[in-house]
């Protein structure tokens, strides 16, 4: 399925493009919320940030255009169960969702025009029939995927990265997407490891695109971390805007111990240029994130 089509529909929604971003919980989403609008504040000005927040969250209000208040019963289940429901709090209209433990290290707007001519996209690393190799598929294998939902023997499955979403909200192509994730129904025995107490919203999706048979657009707009690849954080932003800070600092160290000491040097300064106080560190945010802190069930 083409998840490309004419923008002008999604203009109406008033907000077009905006970034989009979720937090509750720990103060450490708060922290990175700033930290994260402080770094598109720095590389592109006047693009409209909008958080939903949770109770008791922490927010310096002058990073954002909007500040929106966020149901529990949306984020009660964890992250991933709040993740495939985003499309039923974002108002018409195109939408870049950020996971709040990003920071932006290069202009995001000319990808925003790329995206523009699509209804839906994420970030695929790796895609393939069962059987066969694919990338970053760490949560559900393809056979359980193929039997919670019933695919067809020769369905695609999808190794995708949720750090960053495009959403067109009003799209049918969107709305089709998210609420087949939301119907997806894991259970943890089908995990390959535990994820705190909730269901990863990458195999939700995952398997969204593989039931729906949607080969979804995507775009290099995440830098992980994890290799050797740049030279330095101004090698790695001219072919990524965004830095992902997926993982943890203790079963899952994804990102390189010196690109951590990389994204906190340039979130010191940058915060000092921008004239706005520096809550937490990287290091600080990524040992208080959810995976790190909540005990898995028993299995």
């Amino acid at each position: 399925m083409d998840s490309a089509r004419n923008n002008v529909e999604a203009k109406a929604g008033g907000i077009a493009p905006g970034i989009a971003i979720f937090i509750y919980g720990d103060r450490a989403y708060a922290a990175a919320a700033n930290n994260l609008a402080v770094t598109i504040r720095k590389h592109s000005p006047g693009l409209p940030i909008h958080v939903w927040a949770g109770a008791g969250m922490s927010i310096n209000a002058g990073l954002f255009d909007g500040i929106h208040p966020m149901p529990e019963e949306l984020y009660a289940d964890g992250p991933g169960s709040l993740k495939v429901r985003i499309h039923d709090l974002l108002p018409e209209g195109d939408w870049l969702y950020l996971d709040a433990d990003t920071l932006c290290i290069a202009d995001l707007r000319p990808w925003l025009d790329r995206l523009s001519a699509h209804d839906f996209a994420m970030q695929v690393l790796g895609k393939g029939k069962a059987g066969e190799s694919i990338a970053y598929m760490p949560w559900v294998t393809p056979e359980t995927i193929a039997r919670v939902t019933g695919c067809a023997s020769d369905a695609t499955f999808y190794g995708v990265q949720s750090s960053w979403m495009w959403v067109r909200k009003g799209s049918k192509l969107a709305a089709d997407i998210f609420d087949a994730a939301k119907a997806i129904s894991f259970e943890q025995s089908d995990l390959k490891e535990p994820w705190g107490q909730d269901i990863p919203d990458e195999a939700r999706f995952s398997a969204a695109l593989t039931k729906l048979g949607i080969d979804p657009h995507s775009e290099p707009l995440s830098f992980y971390g994890n290799d050797g690849t740049y030279k330095g954080l101004s090698d790695a932003a001219r072919n990524h805007p965004l830095a992902c800070l997926y993982g943890d600092l203790r079963q899952h160290r994804l990102v390189k111990a010196s690109w951590m000491e990389a994204y906190d040097r340039y979130l010191r300064a940058t915060c000092a240029a921008m004239g706005v106080p520096m809550r937490m560190t990287v290091h600080e945010i990524m040992d208080r994130k959810y995976v790190s802190t909540v005990k898995p069930f028993p299995r």
